[in-house]
């Protein structure tokens, strides 16, 4: 089972650091979330406005070797309250973003015993990732008390909304 951030060291941590910003397809910041919540590499954001209520999903996705998942819209889906799961009208995949670690290689018999091996002798790899950003289009303003249910690649998340406004 994942943890869970409770909305009060969500409201915590928003008022010492401030919210996170998070981006919607085009790049530009959701200014004003009506609602937050952390997902595991990520964060949810809902938002109403004149062109209506919408949910905004950015997540770091892991990139294993440098290889990109090609997401199909089906692959992430979202419910609220009462509602049937809504695809994402909209994705975005950012650029892959790599990076190299360096480590130490294994040596001898035990894992744990380093005294034994080289400092000289390391294992280098890159820790790729890149951001995917998808909006859902939403039919109403859910409340903190609604059920909200992530599905990210048939991964299953409860989330609970967090007010912010």
């Amino acid at each position: 089972m994942k943890k869970r951030w409770t909305p009060f060291l969500l409201l915590v941590a928003a008022a010492a650091c401030g919210p996170p910003v998070i981006y919607d397809t085009d790049g530009r910041p959701v200014a004003e979330p009506e609602y937050m919540a952390p997902v595991d590499g990520g964060w949810l954001a809902v938002d109403s406005s004149a062109a209506g209520i919408r949910a905004v999903l950015e997540l770091k996705v892991a990139a294993p070797e440098g290889r990109v998942l090609a997401w199909e819209p089906a692959g992430l889906q979202l419910w609220t309250g009462k509602s049937y799961p809504v695809l994402p009208s909209r994705l975005k995949q950012g650029a892959l973003r790599c990076r190299l670690t360096t480590g130490r290689a294994p040596c001898g018999g035990n894992a744990g015993d380093l005294d034994g091996c080289p400092v000289e002798v390391r294992r280098q790899q890159q820790d790729c990732y890149y951001i995917l950003c998808a909006e859902f289009p939403l039919a109403e303003l859910p409340t903190p008390a609604d059920p909200v249910v992530l599905n990210v690649g048939g991964s299953l998340t409860i989330l609970q909304l967090a007010v912010m406004k």
